[in-house]
């Protein structure tokens, strides 16, 4: 018998009285994401080349996942008990934290249950569901539906531009002085004019703004080049949560994943999966790194360790080819494979996603500022889920009905003034998550 359609499981709630109350949570969120900034060490990306302002930020529409790392353990070809303790969350050199009392986590799946008596609902002396106020659920089954979510990103109007070099403008100023405008303009007097040193005289002080005229205009742009990438994805099979009631061990028993995207989000240039904190090997292009010439995809670069005091990055384990001494996976650095370097603001605009691990909901380039006549950039998302529940837990996520699949997506944004210059940028959310019970 094939399986009853969307209008008619809602045909048979109507006529059975059932699921007609509907749970409606909204999500706010406002800030701003600042260049630099990433929230603390452990979110500060490990393989990226920081010369220059970076713009790198997450958020997650639920819950950070845990994940495995480069430590040895993760790497060897045992799964043990030490796979699954202390694990890391994905969230290890990703940036700064979007949003939310729990940092990068918006929890847009807390959906509160009424208690039958008294909870935090209060007591309900009528056993209609329409009493039950619209933020609770009226019972533990029920459908969670939708999530509908929007965001707004916007430049602030006062972003700090960074001045040029002395060195930069050095040759337009003695040019100047060669001509009989001025004379004897030295890096000391350079740095008291953006110090709005009073004492600097009045030819000195025309002479450096007319040679930062002439430097302005002799960019191509004139102003800096804002330039973001905004990528919402999440791993093609469920995920772990090794806290709280989302998750157990009956999960790890049920096949999760356990990839970890600060190693394998990206593709680099020969083929293997990177991240902000290292690469992952490849079964197909590192053969010679195993005797039998069948190796295990592996995790080499930076991890997070906790048991330093304080907590910092530890070297992860480094590939070995079959020639070199110490053939195997030894303690030590490797950041990226042999031939490729570390990613640059240009690299992480445009190097390819690894669709092979991760569902990819949107992958978008966007550019803001006065030279590209765009102020804003606007998305939305819709997932509409209309997936069955049965938990009395506010984390959707506890019920059972939901373990086989991925609800755990996560946002990364990255932006770049393709200069010196920093970058800001507003961030507004709002969502909203539709349930229904009854």
């Amino acid at each position: 018998m094939a399986p009853f359609n969307t209008n008619q499981v809602k045909y048979i709630q109507a006529v059975a009285g059932r699921q007609q109350h509907t749970s409606l949570i909204a999500v706010n969120q406002n800030g701003v994401i600042k260049s630099d900034e990433f929230g603390g060490d452990v979110f500060t990306p490990q393989t990226f080349d920081l010369t220059d302002p970076l713009l790198l930020a997450q958020l997650y529409l639920h819950e950070v996942p845990h994940c495995w790392d480069a430590r040895g353990v993760h790497n060897n070809d045992i799964l043990e008990s030490a796979d699954f303790t202390t694990l890391p969350a994905t969230n290890v050199g990703f940036g700064t934290r979007v949003g939310g009392a729990l940092g990068s986590e918006l929890r847009c799946l807390d959906v509160p249950c009424i208690a039958e008596t008294g909870g935090t609902a209060g007591d309900q002396d009528r056993p209609d569901d329409e009493w039950v106020p619209s933020t609770y659920r009226a019972t533990p089954d029920g459908f969670l539906k939708s999530l509908n979510l929007k965001l707004r990103l916007t430049l602030p109007t006062n972003i700090p531009v960074a001045h040029p070099l002395f060195e930069d403008i050095k040759l337009i100023l003695d040019g100047a002085a060669g001509s009989g405008v001025v004379s004897g303009v030295t890096a000391t007097d350079y740095q008291h004019y953006w110090q709005a040193d009073s004492s600097l005289s009045t030819p000195v002080i025309e002479a450096i703004k007319g040679a930062l005229d002439v430097y302005a205009r002799s960019h191509p742009m004139h102003t800096p080049h804002y330039e973001f990438r905004l990528i919402m994805f999440r791993n093609k099979l469920p995920t772990y949560r090794a806290t709280g009631s989302s998750n157990s061990l009956n999960a790890i028993r049920n096949g999760v994943s356990l990839l970890n995207p600060g190693y394998d989000l990206f593709i680099g240039q020969t083929g293997r999966p990177r991240g902000p904190l290292g690469y992952r090997t490849s079964v197909n292009l590192d053969k010679d790194l195993d005797p039998s010439g069948a190796p295990a995809p592996r995790y080499s670069g930076k991890w997070w360790d906790t048991s330093l005091t304080p907590d910092n990055f530890s070297n992860g384990v480094i590939p070995q080819g079959a020639g070199d001494a110490g053939h195997g996976f030894t303690d030590g650095e490797k950041l990226f494979p042999d031939g490729e370097a570390l990613l640059t603001h240009r690299d992480l605009m445009t190097m390819p996603l690894n669709k092979n691990d991760y569902i990819v909901m949107r992958d978008v380039r966007f550019f803001l500022g006065a030279a590209q006549g765009k102020s804003h950039y606007e998305d939305a998302f819709d997932f509409d889920f209309n997936d069955m529940i049965n938990t009395a837990d506010t984390d959707l996520l506890s019920s059972d009905t939901l373990a086989d699949k991925n609800y755990r997506w996560q946002c990364v944004i990255i932006g770049t003034s393709n200069g010196r210059d920093p970058v800001h940028l507003n961030y507004e959310i709002r969502g909203t998550t539709c349930c229904q019970s009854g």
